[in-house]
C-alpha cells in the first residue's frame, strides 16, 4: 500500500500541482474579498459582482498559470483562445453535466437524507472539485501543453 501511495503521490503531487493549487486558493481568497467589497461597499448586487469576480479571476489565473504553474512562453494570441475554450468546456461539464449526474446519483443511488439546501451545497462542492480537476488537466494538456 505504501508503494502504491508513493507512486501516486510522485505523479500527482508535483511542484506544478502545488503551484496550481496555490494559484487557485489565492484566486478564491481574492474573489471572496472582491465579493465582500463589491456587495457591501459598492452595492453592485449579485450578478454584477459575480461577473466582475469571474472575469478578474479568469485573468488572474491565466496570468499566474501561464507564468508560474506551467511556465509557458507561447504567444498570447495562441494561448488565450484555447484558455477561454477550455475554461468554458470545463465549466459546462462540471456544473452542467455534473449537476445532471449528481442529481441522478443522489436520487437513485445514494441518498444522504439531507435537506434540499444541504444537498445543493454538497453537489456544488463536488461540482467545484470536478471543475478544478478538469481545469488542471485541460490547462496542462491543452492550453499550456509543452511542445
Amino acid at each position: 500500500m505504501k508503494e502504491l501511495w508513493q507512486k501516486f503521490s510522485k505523479g500527482f503531487f508535483t511542484k506544478e500541482t502545488l503551484i496550481y493549487l496555490i494559484v487557485g486558493l489565492t484566486n478564491t481568497f481574492i474573489g471572496w474579498i472582491e465579493t465582500y467589497v463589491y456587495n457591501n461597499f459598492l452595492h453592485w448586487g449579485y450578478w454584477t459582482t459575480s461577473i466582475v469576480v469571474f472575469v478578474i479571476g479568469l485573468i488572474f489565473t491565466f496570468v499566474m498559470n501561464r507564468k508560474y504553474t506551467f511556465q509557458s512562453d507561447a504567444p498570447l494570441k495562441e494561448l488565450l483562445p484555447k484558455y477561454l475554450l477550455e475554461v468554458g468546456i470545463c465549466f459546462i461539464t462540471a456544473y452542467g453535466l455534473g449537476k445532471v449526474i449528481l442529481d441522478w446519483f443522489f436520487t437513485n443511488v445514494w441518498s444522504l437524507g439531507l435537506s434540499e439546501h444541504m444537498m445543493d451545497t454538497v453537489k456544488g462542492i463536488l461540482a467545484n472539485c470536478a471543475y478544478i480537476a478538469l481545469n488542471y488537466i485541460g490547462q496542462k494538456f491543452f492550453v499550456f501543453r509543452k511542445k
